[in-house]
This record gives C-alpha cells, sequence and structure tokens, in this order.
C-alpha cells in the first residue's frame, strides 16, 4: 500500500486544573510541527466561567503564508464543531471559535479537566506569492543540471523529478527492485509514483542527495516515506535527530519509535516519562497499531512510576 498523499492530522490535548483558571486566563497547550507548520490548541476562560478552544498555527514562513483547512472539533469525545472551513495566514492565525457556556459543560465531560481533539485536513497551502507550496519549494531536481545526470524520470503528483536510479538503489531497496527488478516500470524512462506528495518527495529527495539535514518540518511524513521506500540510512538518520535534536512531543516520538521499530528511541522515550507524564496521550487512535508486547511494556512502565514515587 503507498504512503497517502492527503494532508491529514490530528491534533489533541487534555487540559487539566481549568477550576484553577483565572478569569480571562488562557492555557497554551503544548506546539506540534505538521506540513512545516506548528500547531497548538488553546483555552480560553471568560470572565463569566465560559470557555473557548481555539486552534492556532504559525507557519515557518514569518510573511505572505496561507494554509487553508476543513476540520472538525470534538470535545470530550463528543463532536462540537463539524466541517469547520477556515483559512490561516500571517494576520488570521487563530480559529476564534464559538464559547461553550458553563450549562453545556456536563455534555462535554467537563468538570476541572477537559479533551480537546481538532481533526484537520489541509486542502491548500500557499506561500510568498501565491504559488502552491510544492511549487515555491527550492527545486534541484528539474533544472538543466538535474536533467543533464538522470537517467529517470520520477512522476509524483503533477511534478517531474529528474534523478539517478544509481543513488537512489543505493538508499532505497524499492527503487532498486523498481529499477532494476522484474518490472515494467524497469524499462520506462519516466515512472509515476502514486499516492505519493510531492512535497514531501521533495525533501525525502533533498536528504537523500545530502542537499538539506533533517528537521523537525516533516519528520513524520519523512519516516513514513522513508519506511515504505525501505531507506534505512535515512530511517537511521531520522531516529538520530528525534533522539538528540527533536522539539517533537513525547508522546509522538514514542509512537514513532513503536511504529518504526527504533529501539534507542523507544528507550530514550520510557527514560523521560515521569509520575507527571499525560499518559493519555500516548494511547493510539487505534489500539491495534501497538502490539500486545508494546502495549505491556507501557505498563509495566506506568506502574514501575507510580511505585517509585
Amino acid at each position: 500500500m503507498s504512503p497517502t498523499a492527503d494532508k491529514n492530522f490530528v491534533i489533541k490535548r487534555v487540559f487539566e486544573n481549568l477550576n484553577k483558571l483565572g478569569s480571562s486566563g488562557t492555557i497554551i497547550g503544548n506546539p506540534e510541527t505538521n506540513f512545516r507548520a506548528l500547531w497548538t490548541i488553546n483555552v480560553f476562560k471568560y470572565g463569566d466561567g465560559d470557555l473557548r478552544f481555539d486552534l492556532t498555527c504559525l507557519h515557518e514562513k514569518a510573511n505572505d503564508w496561507s494554509i487553508t483547512v476543513v476540520f472538525d472539533v470534538l470535545i470530550g469525545g463528543k463532536p462540537f464543531k463539524t466541517n469547520h472551513l477556515f483559512t490561516f495566514n500571517q494576520y488570521n492565525n487563530s480559529t476564534f471559535l464559538p464559547y461553550l457556556r458553563r450549562h453545556e459543560f456536563s455534555n462535554y465531560l467537563i468538570s476541572s479537566t477537559v479533551t480537546i481533539e481538532f481533526q484537520v485536513k489541509i486542502s491548500e497551502i500557499t506561500v510568498i506569492d501565491g504559488r502552491k507550496l510544492q511549487e515555491s519549494n527550492s527545486r534541484y531536481f528539474d533544472n538543466d543540471v538535474a536533467k543533464e545526470s538522470s537517467d529517470v524520470v520520477l512522476l509524483v503528483g503533477d511534478q517531474k523529478f529528474y534523478v539517478s536510479k544509481l543513488l537512489l538503489t543505493f538508499h532505497s531497496t524499492y527503487f532498486k527492485s523498481l529499477f532494476f527488478g522484474n518490472f515494467s516500470e524497469s524499462k520506462k524512462l519516466e515512472i509515476e509514483l502514486k499516492d505519493t506528495d510531492p512535497e514531501v518527495f521533495q525533501q525525502f529527495l533533498e536528504l537523500i542527495y545530502g542537499i538539506s539535514a533533517v528537521d523537525d518540518t516533516m519528520i513524520m511524513e519523512i519516516l513514513k516515506l522513508a519506511d515504505f521506500f525501505n531507506a534505512q540510512m535515512l530511517m537511521k538518520r531520522c531516529e538520530e535527530f528525534l533522539l538528540d535534536r527533536s522539539h517533537q512531543p513525547l508522546k509522538l516520538k514514542f509512537q514513532a519509535a513503536l511504529k518504526y521499530k527504533m529501539e534507542k528511541l523507544k528507550v530514550k522515550c520510557y527514560s523521560e516519562m515521569e509520575k507527571s507524564t499525560d499518559f493519555r496521550d500516548f494511547s493510539p487512535r487505534n489500539a491495534q497499531h501497538y502490539s500486545q508486547e508494546d502495549w505491556k511494556e507501557l505498563f509495566d512502565k506506568v506502574v514501575d512510576i507510580y511505585r517509585s514515587s
């Protein structure tokens, strides 16, 4: 199964001690990076006790950017706002949703704690002069130099990437089979890669070619693509980055460690867990995403933490 090209993600946060939040007080949730933007969920408390929950987006481009999304909001696991269309930009980076009145709190399981979840689908990203993001990226793979040194063209979405078979084969067993295996594509000068996001593939190639370094911008998307293409050296570089330099939330590092069998990262994640850790964040949307061994190991860790405290 090919990696999806859809720009979808879920951000979920648990906010505690709402009863201690003062009038006109705000709680800002831990940020996370998705598609080159920093996303946070915020809680604002009005003087009468009503609450407002907003999603905030800050793009890596300081000026002239916009991200159009459609999202659903769940409060306490129940739908609060569905199919909401919104465009973030440098002038308007927060959703400002309708507030929730105090007498409605019980409908959404709100006491001193509330769970907020945004299910986001990105429909368009634009930067600088209005061009789509993938068109504004540095283009190392369709210029004259790339064309002269290329022996195959990869078509991803509406973009063409002029690349070297030998280099990709060295890094990826997927491409080794594609280019030199018993497939009809091995005879073609232009090969289409379906269901792959050209923006993510662009950065994947930049990392393979040594043009750019691993960063938090699209680390989870790159991991997914590297795993699909079986690019083991890139997987190792991603793990090293997550171990020492990444600012991704602990829960995302932990989930990535389990999903991609990154043992060193898993060990470090366990070492950073403590009694104040919200272990509810570590539960995947689908329980089957963790093996029985993973669940047992996580359970044992939680028990050890509380026994030693």
